[in-house]
């Protein structure tokens, strides 16, 4: 009850009290009701005066953008918290929807806006805003919303799995018509030996465009199509190595366990009577960490049809003296990270100069990626590697 005293008199004597009492317990409940409803509600809400300043906000609008309610009384929420975009780009009011509700008397919503939380961070929101009515006057403004990183995070993600069925369909089509191509990128003896060239795969586009391995491999990987992959690039390889040239190809982590692959390698070998000695195929330190026995049974079966294997990216995994120690090994590749600073970077010389004593040690030739200038070149040449490659020496060409 809501009760009001005031006093009784007759002249200047007070003779009484008078009481005036409201039942007021719809009210309370009201009250109770809306807060309770405002404290609860996991959508963030706020309220705007007619000129665009806060005069109230829940809990969780409080929880989301990292200010309480008496930090924000009575300050413009456009300066507050929406003065810009998602990407950090100015938003002028003049051209906030959240301006019209005020000035148009019209309800917005917004599925894809930002908000700036307290700390600075950009918070993605989605909201709805209306108008409060004074009659026919705007009053304030009253806005719910909520953050959506969770629901952008799950929209990437079914985006992600939509373009990589895409890429699927891609490389079947391209497996089909024909539009796998190999370039060539030289590998230069800096002391003696044959020049080599190593295979690089790349995809043809339907309009022609080239597309680069790191598109679309992993998705092949991914997918089961890799083998068959492999297997076109071990056809191509063996036959430019039946021309007499000597060449390097790729293998896939997958391919390493698949033991048929020998045996169709011998044949192809056999077919195109290409000499095995001229066909180098490198393994990957990172696909021999996934099966290391059979990357041991694959590397020995290679050795015994006669065609050498080479270690990439020498340097750059953990388990390395152990592939020395196991695997008939003929080249290791120093990791192009090792090599692309190596003037300037003294650590990586040191990296260098060791890798190139372990391998003399195990009676292995070396061969250094990513040369990209005349200094490294001959630094490389001073500290003994065997073979070099990169752009400074000739960069991957259609075949």
């Amino acid at each position: 009850m809501l009760a009001n005293y005031y006093p009784v008199r007759i002249g200047q004597e007070v003779i009484g009290v008078g009481v005036v009492v409201v039942d007021i317990t719809e009210r309370e409940q009201a009250e109770h009701f809306r807060s309770a409803v405002m404290d609860t509600i996991v959508e963030g809400l706020y309220v705007l005066d007619g000129e665009g300043r806060l005069t109230f906000m829940n809990a969780a609008a409080s929880r989301l953008l990292g200010w309480s309610e008496a930090e924000l009384a009575g300050r413009s929420m456009h300066e507050a918290i929406h003065f810009q975009h998602a990407d950090g780009s100015p938003h002028a009011e003049r051209d906030c929807e959240l301006l019209k509700v005020r000035t148009e008397a019209r309800s917005v919503h917004m599925a894809h806006e930002a908000f700036s939380r307290k700390d600075g961070t950009i918070l993605p929101v989605a909201y709805s805003a209306a108008p409060l009515m004074a009659g026919t006057r705007v009053s304030g403004v009253v806005v719910v919303f909520r953050d959506t990183r969770l629901e952008h995070a799950e929209e990437d993600k079914a985006q992600r799995e939509l373009d990589t069925l895409v890429w699927v369909g891609r490389i079947r089509d391209a497996l089909d018509e024909d539009r796998l191509v190999l370039y060539s990128q030289p590998i230069v003896p800096l002391a003696g030996g044959r020049p080599s060239q190593e295979l690089l795969l790349r995809m043809t586009g339907t309009a022609g465009e080239v597309i680069s391995p790191q598109s679309f491999l992993p998705v092949a990987e991914k997918y089961g199509l890799i083998g068959e992959i492999d297997r076109w690039v071990i056809g191509e390889a063996i036959r430019v190595a039946a021309a007499g040239q000597r060449v390097e190809a790729n293998l896939s982590a997958g391919s390493i366990g698949n033991i048929d692959l020998l045996a169709l390698i011998e044949r192809e070998l056999r077919d195109t009577g290409a000499d095995p000695a001229n066909v180098v195929f490198e393994i990957t330190e990172t696909s021999l960490m996934k099966n290391l026995q059979a990357g041991e049974a694959f590397a020995r079966g290679l050795s015994e049809i006669d065609c050498q294997v080479a270690l990439d990216d020498f340097g750059t995994g953990f388990g390395g003296f152990t592939y020395l120690k196991k695997l008939p090994i003929d080249y290791l590749k120093i990791d192009i990270d090792f090599v692309l600073d190596l003037v300037t970077n003294r650590a990586n010389q040191h990296l260098v100069k060791a890798i190139v004593g372990l391998a003399k040690d195990f009676g292995y030739q070396t061969i250094a990626e990513g040369v990209e200038d005349a200094e490294t070149l001959e630094l490389l040449r001073g500290y003994g590697v065997d073979f070099a490659q990169g752009f400074h020496l000739g960069r991957p060409n259609a075949r």
